[in-house]
């Protein structure tokens, strides 16, 4: 009998062994390592978190990435990744000659395009993300710019539906294209349940580069008149660019230097800090003059994530992220009465803020994480390899 029982276990774990080894090829097959090459203006920039996230999750999937920037950044004041992740040394700043030893090259930001079928002769994979200006601003003043590279690049990836009508309007084969949402480090952003403050400052937070699409002006000129029938209202502005000291110049016009505040960029860390503090944020993102316009923000995401509420305009993707009265508030582009009429709204209505909290924290967790929007876009670039 010992001896039947003995030659079971060993049957048994025989056919497991073989099994799980089968397994393990057939996986192995499957999670083949990957090398990329993204390419991108500059690197390293403490505001480029959607690159640094797509970087991250396929070092952290096991594929090798490397990074092309035309421009060197700033390299003293980084983001905690770039470090962690020993990003620097896996920078260039002069594109190799070859480029043959790579499966995938990406292009984050599509009219950095470079012809690399002609100029390298290369015959791996391509893959262009468009995240903004690329497919709006740069588009308009160059409306043929992609009629090429729809032929040549093998893959495309808008950050919002939006884009993807655009792409198809402009030419775009809709089988090379792909929605790939920018994504956020949910681990990062605690959810804080918060209800209006009785008696201490209630705080409003944007963040953004101050530029002309940032719509950062409408934003003031509503929280200038705020602040007179709300005093304890404050209003925390992050960000840098070009209209940085126009608009300190307004703020001071306004006479609400005292209850604004303009910081710099600051890492994730000093950001979150100062997000776990707002109540309200506000984006008031416009289609610019040249009809530059921006994707999703990951500030919209990050600030839902953390339980403030969104006051965003109905600019390009932001309809996708935020449910209009369920996960926060839509208003027209260049309207400040709108964005007034929202923050009174909210608060005249403290009772509606916990469910808008909780819908919006939910949809940024279930459509905007980073791990599962790196895991769709290993899969995307393991079918191309196919």
């Amino acid at each position: 009998m010992k001896n039947k029982f003995s030659q079971k276990i060993f049957l048994v774990s025989l056919t497991c062994f073989f099994l799980l080894g089968f397994g393990t090829i057939s996986i192995a097959k499957q999670k083949k390592q990957m090398k990329i090459l993204m390419v991108v203006a500059s690197f390293p920039t403490i505001h480029n978190i959607c690159l640094m996230n797509q970087a991250t999750g396929l070092i952290d999937r096991g594929h090798e990435v490397h990074i092309f920037a035309y421009e060197k950044g700033d390299f003293n004041k980084v983001q905690e990744d770039v470090t962690k992740y020993d990003l620097i040394n896996k920078t260039m700043f002069e594109l190799p000659s070859c480029l043959d030893s790579y499966d995938i090259v990406m292009f984050q930001m599509g009219h950095k395009l470079l012809d690399i079928r002609k100029t390298h002769k290369y015959k791996g994979k391509i893959v262009v993300c468009l995240r903004g200006y690329d497919i709006t601003g740069f588009l308009k003043e160059n409306p043929h710019y992609y009629d090429y590279y729809f032929k040549v690049c093998d893959l495309f990836l808008p950050v919002c539906d939006a884009f993807k009508k655009i792409l198809i309007n402009v030419g775009c084969d809709p089988r090379k294209i792909v929605v790939h949402h920018s994504s956020i480090d949910c681990s990062k952003f605690k959810f804080l349940a918060k209800s209006l403050p009785k008696k201490e400052n209630i705080y409003l937070i944007s963040t953004g580069r101050f530029v002309e699409k940032k719509g950062f002006i409408y934003s003031l000129i509503a929280v200038e008149r705020l602040m007179k029938k709300y005093p304890r209202l404050r209003y925390m502005i992050i960000g840098d660019g070009i209209l940085k000291e126009g608009y300190q110049q307004i703020i001071r016009m306004l006479n609400i230097d005292k209850k604004v505040i303009i910081y710099n960029w600051m890492a994730h860390e000093e950001y979150i800090s100062l997000l776990s503090r707002a109540h309200i944020c506000i984006l008031p993102s416009v289609t610019a003059r040249n009809n530059n316009q921006e994707g999703i923000a990951n500030v919209l995401k990050e600030a839902m994530a953390m339980g403030v509420i969104p006051i965003a305009t109905d600019h390009s993707g932001n309809a996708e992220l935020i449910e209009d009265g369920i996960s926060g508030l839509l208003v027209p582009e260049r309207d400040a009465q709108a964005i007034y009429d929202a923050v009174e709204y909210l608060l005249e209505n403290p009772q509606k803020w916990q469910a808008m909290q909780i819908a919006g924290d939910k949809k940024v967790r279930e459509k905007f994480n980073k791990e599962k929007e790196n895991d769709n876009l290993e899969a995307l670039l393991y079918d191309l390899l196919l």
